[in-house]
């Protein structure tokens, strides 16, 4: 265990944050989650919450009690890392469960520091947008031109008579697609469990980077 417990969403969050805390600050961290149906845990440093919804469940909670409990008895801070989604609407009920818990919290993509408030709501895929290797900008390019040929068209089996526009998470599955080869090995790669965050082909994880500036400013007093 290191000295410090994370809680994030997901998967996705989970190993972002595993690459990251390993580009930025050489440590590995270990990776835990709910088993077996949610009769036991998997400790780890980072914990896949499998949503914020879990915060709410009583299972889970039991289940997560002592090692919570343990946790503060060790002064170990304890990190929530959620999608910030609909901010401000979020932002406050997450606030005062987080001052209860004794938890410090970050919302992705920016923790509400964006000066352009519409920004502030996202998710990971959100952030992943902008750290993408410059290089690699034409995809994107070319996915905004299918966006709006989509947002064009007039569907004719919908019940808006327009077609729905992919989510983000299609949006980075695709990007990572174009850029890794047809084998199997390359394929799983674009997993979300299994992506190469420090792949500097494919990401910018550089510290100085404007998109990571709050995210680097939040983690580093717990691992500087």
């Amino acid at each position: 265990m290191s000295n410090v417990q994370i809680f994030v969403e997901g998967v996705a969050d989970q190993k972002f944050f595993q690459d990251l805390i390993h580009e930025w600050y050489g440590l590995k961290l270990s990776k835990g989650k709910f088993a077996e149906k949610n009769t036991r845990v998997e400790a780890g440093d980072i914990f896949d919450m499998g949503g914020q919804d879990s915060f709410a469940d009583p299972i889970r909670m039991n289940l997560l009690s002592p090692i919570i409990q343990t946790l503060r008895i060790e002064e170990i801070p304890m990190l929530v890392i959620f999608d910030a989604d609909e901010y401000i609407v979020k932002q406050p009920d997450i606030d005062m469960f987080c001052q209860e818990q004794g938890f410090s919290y970050f919302l992705l993509p920016f923790n509400g520091t964006h000066s352009d408030a519409d920004k502030n709501d996202g998710d990971l895929e959100t952030l992943l947008q902008e750290v993408i290797c410059p290089d690699n900008q034409i995809i994107f390019d070319c996915w905004q031109t299918y966006e709006q040929c989509l947002a064009t068209k007039k569907a004719l089996n919908t019940a808006s008579g327009a077609f729905t526009l992919p989510a983000r998470k299609t949006k980075i599955y695709a990007y990572l697609e174009a850029l890794l080869g047809e084998t199997k090995t390359q394929k799983k790669l674009i997993k979300e469990e299994h992506r190469d965050y420090r792949n500097k082909k494919h990401w910018n994880l550089d510290p100085a980077h404007p998109a990571l500036k709050p995210l680097k400013e939040f983690l580093d007093p717990f691992f500087s």
